[in-house]
């Protein structure tokens, strides 16, 4: 049994309970059986193509497919022994994708297929299976975050609607600003969420078939007869791997070193971190407004905020999602930097950084989770937020000055500045401006129209721009990428 408190990465310790359904994705087990699911699948694809000797019967084609579905831990283990002390009188290879196929090789001969072994890994190179496992694992891991991302979504909207009426005083620099309502703020989060998921939804992981130079030159000298890259085409962009519902889905490179370049896991990633940076600057927002306690958290019984200070309820989820998201961006940038360069036709370095995905995707759920968890403990306190925005008339400023340039009263901003900037003024002293105002400029049903406005009510189109976000709006997915019908 795994004891979570050995465990090196907290990602797979201190936050299990929320990274396990990455662990049979993104875990060695994971890519291991990637791996036998490409490898065994190249090898029926050989068997089907009329140019290539391989002939297989419908058992045969049954029995290769319960290899795929029936491949469990123990396999995994077998493998795993094999690459590193040996296993079944075959020594330790040292190699990762070699011992898959020397255990392809004794499963075949296990269900009758011994004669056709020669055919399994059949002018391949280990990247072409690895780039089409990691393209699998990357489309699960993916799909993983979904959910996640849709609730916290659907809150956002929910937050939207239910409080686009609010008014709120804003903030630019920290300072008390031009006043705006709740619920837009957090609908400006969900659009831009919205617009990144349907970034998401259009991309495509290139993945290659094409040999140690990618020139299929062991292919070619082989058979000579087969068109190699319709063939390789072919399997990549197979239905198979298409599955209906998935969120990312495959290309074919046609032209690549030995490896595929990796550019596209790059593309991938940067959507990735543009999402949680839109979700570490809500974090960072709910942090400051429960700062300020214009939002509130519920206090969850048996739970301790501080060590010494017996009342704090701090706001743990919106930090903790903050960091790992952070985290998760630090890696992803650094795979962007990395994962597209390799040394001439290609070096080993890209391996040991795509070993690192799981624990991306690991600090990506984390954060997920823990806004998901921060986002169901708070509410609204309405009376101190509309108490904030009324200790501030100075937004008013803002508006005084525009309705008097748009008078022609001369130099409105600066009288204004005269007024306001670095006093602490009250809405009498307003009133009094505007009483004092030129009459040869200002009428009279314009000073009162001036003093009508309150900081409660000068919110501009504010509460009907959250309407115009359609509440059934969902995120978008290659089988409907406009994201329209949730």
């Amino acid at each position: 049994m795994c004891d979570a408190l050995m465990n090196i990465s907290p990602v797979d310790g201190r936050y299990e309970r929320y990274t396990k359904p990455l662990r049979p994705i993104m875990s060695e087990f994971g890519l291991i059986k990637y791996r036998i699911d490409v490898m065994v699948r190249y090898f029926l694809a050989l068997g089907q193509h009329d140019g290539i000797p391989l002939q297989l019967g419908q058992a045969d084609v049954e029995a290769l497919e319960s290899i795929i579905h029936a491949f469990a831990h123990d396999d995994a283990a077998s493998i795993k022994q094999l690459e590193t002390s040996g296993w079944n009188g075959i020594p330790a290879t040292n190699h990762d994708l070699k011992s898959c196929e020397l255990w392809l090789r004794w499963k075949f001969n296990q269900i009758g297929l011994g004669g056709h072994v020669e055919w399994i890994h059949f002018g391949c190179t280990s990247e072409d299976v690895n780039n089409i496992a990691y393209g699998l694992m990357l489309r699960d891991a993916v799909d993983a975050l979904i959910e996640p991302l849709r609730s916290i979504a659907d809150w956002l909207r929910d937050w939207a609607t239910q409080f686009g009426q609010m008014p709120m005083l804003s903030r630019t620099h920290g300072q008390p600003a031009t006043p705006t309502t709740l619920g837009k703020e957090f609908a400006v989060f969900r659009e831009r969420l919205r617009r990144q998921m349907q970034q998401m939804a259009t991309l495509k992981v290139a993945l290659k078939l094409n040999g140690a130079s990618g020139n299929y030159a062991a292919m070619h000298a082989a058979l000579p007869g087969v068109d190699w890259p319709q063939f390789a085409q072919a399997f990549v962009e197979d239905g198979t791997y298409l599955r209906k519902g998935a969120h990312i889905s495959f290309t074919f490179n046609p032209l690549t070193t030995q490896i595929e370049p990796h550019d596209t896991y790059a593309e991938l990633f940067a959507v990735i971190m543009r999402i949680n940076t839109i979700l570490v600057d809500v974090a960072q927002d709910m942090w400051r407004y429960i700062s300020d306690e214009w939002i509130v958290q519920k206090a969850v019984s048996g739970e301790v905020g501080s060590s010494a200070m017996p009342h704090k309820v701090n706001p743990i989820n919106f930090e903790n999602a903050e960091g790992n998201l952070q985290i998760a961006n630090w890696l992803m940038e650094g795979c962007c930097r990395k994962l597209p360069v390799s040394r001439l036709q290609r070096d080993l370095s890209d391996t040991t950084v795509a070993r690192m995905f799981g624990t991306i995707f690991g600090h990506c759920v984390v954060g997920y989770e823990n806004l998901r968890t921060g986002m169901k403990k708070v509410s609204p306190d309405a009376g101190k937020i509309r108490q904030a925005l009324l200790d501030h008339p100075e937004v008013l400023t803002e508006a005084y000055q525009t309705i008097l340039r748009s008078k022609g009263y001369p130099n409105a901003y600066d009288a204004l500045k005269s007024l306001s900037r670095g006093a602490k003024i009250t809405l009498a002293d307003l009133h009094a401006f505007v009483d004092g105002l030129d009459s040869k400029f200002i009428d009279e049903e314009t000073k009162k129209r001036m003093k009508e406005i309150t900081p409660d009510v000068y919110v501009g189109l504010a509460p009907s721009l959250v309407p115009r976000q359609d509440p059934k709006t969902r995120l978008a997915t290659p089988h409907d990428p406009t994201g329209v019908g949730r």
